[in-house]
Order: structure tokens, then sequence, then C-alpha cells
């Protein structure tokens, strides 16, 4: 797990939130590991690990300073500012 974050084997896919019109409202932040040798690790599988290991504070801290710089980047594509 210590690999992991050293290695950046952690992405965030992002989920469409809708309105019941079809409006997109935001988006959901998906952390997913993609491990060398295993693929993707399900996050049920690797929070409770990070968690044991003390090791769910950086990651945390990762997935909201990835967040916030992939939000930065939609914005200056045009992302509405309600985002």
């Amino acid at each position: 797990m210590h690999r992991a974050i050293q290695n950046s084997e952690f992405i965030l896919h992002y989920q469409p939130q809708f309105e019941a019109n079809g409006r997109i409202v935001g988006v959901e932040a998906l952390l997913r590991w993609r491990h060398p040798e295993r693929g993707l690790v399900s996050p049920a599988t690797f929070i409770p690990l990070a968690e044991e290991q003390g090791l769910i504070g950086p990651i945390g801290e990762w997935v909201l300073e990835t967040a916030c710089r992939d939000i930065r980047v939609l914005r200056s594509g045009g992302l509405p500012e309600h985002f």
C-alpha cells in the first residue's frame, strides 16, 4: 500500500450526477487502485487495508488534491461554475 502511494497507482474516475431532467449537477469521484499485477483493485478491498495501515489520511489528501486539480482543468474547458 505504501508503494501504491509512492508510485501514483491510485486513480479517480468521475461519475456524473443528474437531475430528473437529465441536467448534470455534479460528479462523484470514485477512487480506484491500479495495481501493477492485479489490475484494478476494489475499494472494498483496499480501503480497510489503508485504514489498518494508517494510510487513509494520506490517501484522502491525495484524493482531495487530485479532484481539485481536475476540477480546475474541467472549468478551464468550459465546465459551468456550479460544479
